[in-house]
C-alpha cells in the first residue's frame, strides 16, 4: 500500500510537472539555502520524496524585516527505485525538521517606493484615476531601480528536526537460530542548525550553516539479499518454505557529528520563458565528534536546475564527489567516488520570475 501511495504521488508529480526547494541542492536533498518555494520533489537515483512548506509568499514585501518559518519533510528508500516500484519491501529512512529565521531587506529605495504603493491603495481602495496613475508611476521608479541596481538581503534562521532509520541487520554471532541473525534496528536520531543567507539579487545566493547532529553509519554498510529457508519433515514428507531478508552487514554505530555546509547558487537565463538556477559548487563537511571510529569526510558537488519563468515544474541534475580526499578509503579511483543523480519537482505555488540586470 505505502508503494501503491508513492507512485500515485510520483504520477502527480511528473504528470504536472515536478519541483522540492526549486534550488538545486545535493545528494541528500539538502542545502544551506533557504527559499520561497512549498514543494514537493522526487529524487530518481536516491528513490526519494521531499516536500516543504513555509511562509515566504505571504511576507509584506514593503518591510525591511520579517521573522520567517517552514517545515520539512523527506523519505527514501535505501534500496532503491526498483524495489520501490517491484513490491520490495521498504527500509525507509525519514526526516522532518521546522525553521524559524529573520530575513532582513537592505533594499531601501525600492522598499519605501513599495510602501508609499500600500498606502495608497489602503487610502483608496476603489483605485480612482488620480491613484492609479499614481501607482503606475511608483511602479515604472521601482523597475528602473531594479533593472539598475543589485538589491540585497540577509537571513539568519535555526533549523531543527529529527531523523529516523528502519532496517535489519545482520548479526552473525550470538544468535540462538538463523532467523534472530536479522535484528531490527529502529534509530532515532535529531539535528539543528544556525545558517546564514546572503542574496545578492537577482544573480547570487550565498549560504553558509554550522550543524551538530545525531546520525549513523549505515552508508557505509553492505546491503545484502538473503533467502532463508524451512524446512518441515512429517513421516516420509518434506515441506520447505522461503523468505527473502534484505539486511545490512558490517559494524553498525550510532554517533554524533559537526556538519558545516556551504552553498553558490546562481540564477541565469537560458531564453525568454526559461530559467536556471545553479549550486556553483556545494561543500559538505562532515566531522564526526568519535573519530576513532568514524572518519571526517569532505564532499563537494555541483547541481543544476531548469525551469520556466512562471511555471511550477522543474527538473534537474546533481554531481557529487562523495569522497573527495579519499578518506574512506574506499577506492583509489576518484570517479568511483562520484554519485550523479536526476531530480523532479513541482512546486506548490509559482515560481516566482526573477528580474535580470541591465
Amino acid at each position: 500500500m505505502k508503494t501503491l501511495y508513492l507512485l500515485l504521488l510520483l504520477c502527480v508529480v511528473l504528470s504536472g510537472g515536478a519541483g522540492a526547494q526549486i534550488i538545486a541542492e545535493d545528494a541528500r536533498g539538502e542545502s544551506a539555502i533557504i527559499t520561497k518555494n512549498s514543494n514537493v520533489s522526487f529524487n530518481l537515483n536516491e528513490a526519494a520524496l521531499a516536500a516543504s512548506w513555509n511562509n515566504f509568499r505571504k511576507l509584506a514585501i514593503e518591510k525591511p524585516s520579517q521573522i520567517i518559518w517552514g517545515l520539512s519533510a523527506s523519505g527514501n528508500n535505501r534500496e532503491g527505485i526498483a524495489d520501490l516500484f517491484n513490491g520490495g519491501k521498504l527500509t525507509p529512512q525519514s526526516k522532518v525538521g521546522i525553521f524559524i529565521g529573520l530575513r532582513k531587506s537592505y533594499q531601501t529605495t525600492v522598499l519605501e517606493l513599495l510602501k508609499r504603493i500600500r498606502e495608497i491603495e489602503d487610502a483608496n481602495p476603489d483605485k480612482n484615476e488620480t491613484a492609479i496613475n499614481a501607482i503606475k508611476l511608483l511602479n515604472r521608479q521601482i523597475e528602473e531601480n531594479r533593472s539598475t541596481r543589485h538589491t540585497q538581503s540577509l537571513t539568519t534562521y535555526i533549523n531543527a528536526g529529527l531523523n529516523a532509520d528502519n532496517f535489519r541487520l545482520y548479526q552473525p554471532e550470538d544468535a540462538p537460530s538463523l532467523p534472530k541473525r536479522f535484528e531490527k534496528v529502529n534509530f532515532r536520531g535529531g539535528f539543528v542548525d544556525i545558517g546564514l543567507n546572503y542574496e545578492y539579487a537577482p544573480r547570487w545566493v550565498f549560504g553558509i550553516a554550522l550543524g551538530y547532529e545525531r546520525y549513523n553509519n549505515l552508508d557505509s554498510l553492505t546491503l545484502t539479499s538473503y533467502t532463508l529457508k524451512n524446512t518441515t519433515i512429517v513421516n516420509n514428507s518434506e515441506l520447505s518454505t522461503e523468505s527473502k531478508i534484505n539486511a545490512y552487514q558490517g559494524g553498525y554505530m550510532a554517533y554524533n557529528r559537526v556538519n558545516i555546509k556551504t552553498d553558490a547558487l546562481y540564477y541565469g537565463r537560458v531564453s525568454s520563458d526559461y530559467r536556471l538556477v545553479w549550486n556553483t559548487l556545494y561543500t559538505r563537511i562532515i566531522l564526526p565528534l568519535q573519530e576513532k571510529e568514524i572518519n571526517k569526510v569532505f564532499q563537494a558537488g555541483t547541481a543544476i536546475n531548469f525551469y520556466k519563468s512562471e511555471g511550477k515544474f522543474a527538473g534537474g541534475l546533481y554531481l557529487q564527489s562523495n569522497d573527495v580526499f579519499n578518506s574512506l578509503h574506499s577506492t583509489d579511483q576518484f570517479h568511483e567516488r562520484l554519485s550523479f543523480g536526476i531530480v523532479a519537482k513541482y512546486s506548490f505555488s509559482s515560481i516566482m520570475s526573477r528580474d535580470f540586470a541591465k
